[in-house]
């Protein structure tokens, strides 16, 4: 984790691309293994998460403009979308047991894998380089 932050160089999308493929990378490995292995896995998938939030944030709301402070509230009041993926996973864990209810994790990790594809190009149609403007000079 260490390497692959330093390897995202402080730009939001490949952080968020990077963390997201080593979460997705996670939730396989627990799937396909048991035990300590899975356990390990799992948590290491989940430590991702704190890692990826900060950009996720920041890219959802760049180029908003006069709006950035009404998407930011809308951002964390979304936040509550934690509440629907865990009964969801539960449901699904019902059904087909813990271990492999892991999926609806790996799937989430792939939606942020597409997000942090896509918003590279969303944002340079509006004309924001966000990576450039960020690693460029900071606060």
């Amino acid at each position: 984790m260490i390497a692959a932050f330093f390897l995202s160089k402080d730009r939001p999308v490949q952080t968020l691309l990077i963390f997201s493929l080593l979460g997705i990378a996670g939730m396989v490995v627990g799937l396909l293994s048991t035990g300590i292995v899975a356990i390990y896995a799992f948590l290491s998938a989940g430590l991702c998460c704190s890692i990826m939030w900060p950009s996720i944030f920041s890219l959802s709301i760049a180029g908003l403009g006069k709006y950035e402070s009404q998407g930011s509230a809308f951002l964390i009041m979304m936040i509550l979308g934690g509440g629907i993926i865990p009964p969801i996973q539960g449901k699904l864990a019902d059904i087909i047991g813990i271990h492999q209810s892991y999926i609806i994790a790996a799937v989430c990790f792939a939606y942020l894998a597409l997000f942090a594809f896509l918003v590279k190009g969303i944002l340079r149609k509006q004309g924001i380089d966000y990576d450039a403007e960020i690693s460029g000079g900071g606060h």
